[in-house]
């Protein structure tokens, strides 16, 4: 039930880490540059020079965002490996985004990790494969273009879209090279909201009608600094992908909702749509009653080149989701009953099963938990009840959820290897597998101590069922996230 390990696909030379040590060192330089002309004010000093007095009036307007933090990953995984393992690590970010000029302006992105030495180098999701003991990676370096409603970014670059985005839970997110859109067609257009140094993405969207619009031509995982044109399935060269979107909101009789459309082709692999709709009934003092309804599509891109590597010939694949539930507390906390449903699609890739090469169990289906989902388990079907608080005057963040999972096909979680019938892993599957997943986190604004300071820790605790005559599982298997970060 872990996460995939791409370890074996990338070169395990040092160089990597030395040269992308050197790029962060540059960035890190000029952000320190930029910060140190920003404090020293030239005022209306006549003796400074016009050039001097222009780049005094920009820097101010220049977005910095930047944190430094320790995260410790600790996974009991007896059920398949009969071996814990643990990681852990200082890292952060350096995120910069100049003054527009014309409409045009630059945005950059740093990131780095470094090993603690605490334990064994035996997890990469950190620090990258071993021998690596850090990674760092100038992930983000792009030029954009706006004007008006329309917002072009080319280069390197951050995206969220559900199929394609940043599953950041570590120091570093995955990262694309391509070109990419957001075109507000409807209201909603501000210069502000992409002056800042988030990703591009339609989530959050003032506008009354929005849509996106990429070609990615390959990536940067969370276990690399470099970028590659294989993905999560293959490290075999391939073209990348092409993904268009569409979101809407508005009131029907006073009760707000949002629905949004993609589209993938994820060249070689695999066409895949997204659907979702929200609704949101308000009712008296900051409560509410809501709900949601998301489709997933996905068939076989072109002949499906690469679809031998995965001992499968074709993709076919349906997940079908529904929500609801009550927000209370200004409508910042909340309780849901979710399900998701994928049926069985016979000699398609794991009779049914979804390839998402561009994301991890990143949340997109209702039923995900921090290490399993219908993505990735499916066909099945599963149900649950998620959960949000907030305490302490909104300081104390606290989330839980319990989900049921039946798997068509199940080997006890484990779900990245593909060498059997199918894609498969190999063995033989337990039909009708019983899984269940039980999350708790809370996150703790320490801001009161230090401005920018915040603790969280993430738990996961999942069961594979066992039954006579088939592979038996060792259970539980046990996951914890633990966060301290400082944002300055």
């Amino acid at each position: 039930m872990k996460k995939n390990d791409t370890s074996a696909k990338y070169p395990e030379s040092s160089h990597w880490y030395h040269r992308s040590a050197l790029r962060l060192c540059i960035a890190l330089a000029l952000a320190g540059n930029a910060l140190v002309v920003w404090a020293a004010d030239p005022g209306t000093d006549s003796r400074s020079s016009p050039p001097a007095q222009f780049i005094h009036q920009l820097l101010p307007q220049t977005k910095v965002d930047a944190m430094v933090g320790l995260i410790n990953f600790s996974y009991l995984n007896h059920g398949h490996s009969q071996e814990d393992t643990h990681a852990n690590a200082v890292g952060g970010h350096v995120y910069i985004h100049s003054p527009q000029w014309y409409g045009l302006s630059v945005g950059v992105a740093a990131n780095f990790a470094t090993w603690t030495g605490f334990y064994l180098h035996n997890d990469p999701e950190l620090t990258g494969p071993y021998p690596s003991h850090g990674m760092a990676a100038l992930r983000n370096a792009y030029l954009q273009a706006h004007y008006g409603p329309v917002v072009l970014r080319g280069g390197r670059l951050f995206i969220q879209t559900p199929y394609a985005n940043m599953d950041y839970y570590t120091f570093s997110p995955r990262a694309f090279t391509g070109i990419a859109a957001v075109i507000d067609v409807i209201g909603g257009a501000r210069t502000s909201r992409w002056s800042g140094t988030g990703p591009l993405q339609l989530a959050g969207s003032p506008a009354t009608l929005s849509v996106f619009a990429g070609r990615m031509y390959s990536y940067e995982s969370r276990y690399s600094p470099e970028f590659t044109t294989g993905n999560r399935y293959s490290s075999t060269h391939n073209n990348g992908f092409y993904v268009l979107g569409a979101r809407y909101a508005g009131e029907l009789v006073g009760n707000p909702f949002a629905l949004q459309a993609w589209y993938y082709n994820f060249y070689g692999f695999s066409t895949l749509f997204y659907g979702q709709a929200n609704l949101r009934h308000p009712l008296s003092s900051g409560q509410s009653l809501f709900a949601g309804f998301q489709v997933v599509s996905q068939g076989t891109s072109g002949t499906g080149g690469y679809l031998p590597e995965l001992n499968a010939s074709s993709v076919r694949a349906e997940v079908y989701g529904a929500k609801l539930g009550y927000a209370f507390n200004d409508n910042l906390d909340s309780v849901a009953l979710v399900y998701n449903y994928s049926p069985v699609n016979y000699n398609a890739f794991r009779h049914g099963g979804m390839l998402h090469p561009y994301n991890d169990l990143s949340g997109t289906l209702y039923t995900t938990t921090m290490q399993t989902g219908i993505s990735d388990y499916g066909p099945g079907f599963a149900y649950g009840i998620t959960s949000n608080f907030s305490l302490l005057a909104r300081k104390l963040q606290v989330s839980a959820s319990f989900i049921r999972y039946l798997v068509r096909y199940g080997f006890g979680g484990s779900v990245y290897t593909y060498d059997g019938a199918y894609g498969f892993p190999t063995g033989e599957a337990i039909p009708n597998q019983n899984l269940w997943s039980m999350d708790v986190g809370f996150s703790y604004d320490l801001s009161s101590l230090l401005k920018g300071l915040t603790v969280a820790d993430y738990t996961d605790i999942s069961v594979a069922g066992n039954r006579a005559g088939y592979p038996h599982y060792n259970n539980p298997y046990f996951s914890n996230r633990f966060y301290f970060k400082y944002h300055f």
